[in-house]
């Protein structure tokens, strides 16, 4: 029974301490939001089979000048790429999109042999 009321009083004595600190921290002040101004966009996808995909699974993170900067990849290459999206960075590229976007990508870029 003493080691229980040890117990109990060592927990009241932390929980005490806890309330003191963050008493006299107060709680959080709300942060004004931060307001981001993002160049023009100078650079559009051109016309071609695929250019919807492109610009709703690309353009949701990326500019059109960045993927149209990239160098020159190969099909397996940007299968490879739009795979890593999904799992390292947890793009929500449907897996069905895959196929037309990288046919895409690789009409974006023509000098790479497919």
């Amino acid at each position: 029974m003493r080691r229980a009321t040890q117990i109990l009083g060592a927990a009241l004595l932390i929980g005490s301490a806890v309330t003191l600190i963050t008493g006299i921290r107060g709680a959080p002040a709300a942060e004004a939001p931060v307001m981001i101004t993002l160049p023009a966009q100078n650079t559009n996808f051109r016309p071609a089979p695929g250019l919807e995909i492109a610009q709703r699974d690309c353009l949701t993170c990326h500019s059109a000048e960045y993927v149209t900067s990239q160098p020159a990849l190969s099909k397996t290459a940007w299968t490879k790429e739009i795979t890593k999206m999904r799992a390292a960075y947890g793009a929500s590229i449907p897996e069905a999109d895959t196929d037309p976007l990288v046919a895409y990508l690789l009409a974006q870029n023509p000098s790479v042999k497919k």
